[in-house]
């Protein structure tokens, strides 16, 4: 079994082959993950990190979290038996939160609106499809 330290040097090595995959810089990862250029660093290097942390980067990198812990195209599902990996957000609960959020939002002053939909748009899956 690999060790704590093993562990996090692959991780930290899955997110380099993943982010060269992407063409992304480190420091664009780490915009996108909401981390500093330096904590991104730090994670390809193999540092410890909270699972927040490990979460908001499979996050960025558009990946599940099992990723990160796997080499190339093996899965952890195909790895543990009788792993099951949770289900994606029902469409109906997506879409219900964004009826409350759009709800919020149209009702703000007009220039707090515009602040406030530059990040949801950049953040909104649809929007990153196209």
């Amino acid at each position: 079994m690999a060790s704590d330290e093993e562990w996090l040097r692959h991780i930290g090595r899955r997110v380099i082959e993943l982010r060269r995959a992407r063409r992304m810089t480190q420091k664009a990862l780490a915009t996108k993950a909401r981390l500093s250029a330096s904590q991104m660093f730090r994670i390809e290097r193999g540092a410890n990190m909270r699972v927040a942390t490990l979460l908001a980067v499979a996050r960025a990198l558009a990946v599940t979290p099992d990723v990160l812990f796997t080499a190339g195209s093996i899965s952890l599902a195909a790895m543990l038996p009788g792993y099951e990996p949770a289900e994606a957000p029902r469409p109906q609960m997506r879409d219900a939160a964004v009826e409350r959020v759009s709800t919020f939002v149209q009702g703000l002053p007009t220039d707090e609106r515009r602040r406030a939909i530059k990040p949801l748009r950049a953040a909104s899956p649809a929007r990153a499809a196209d």
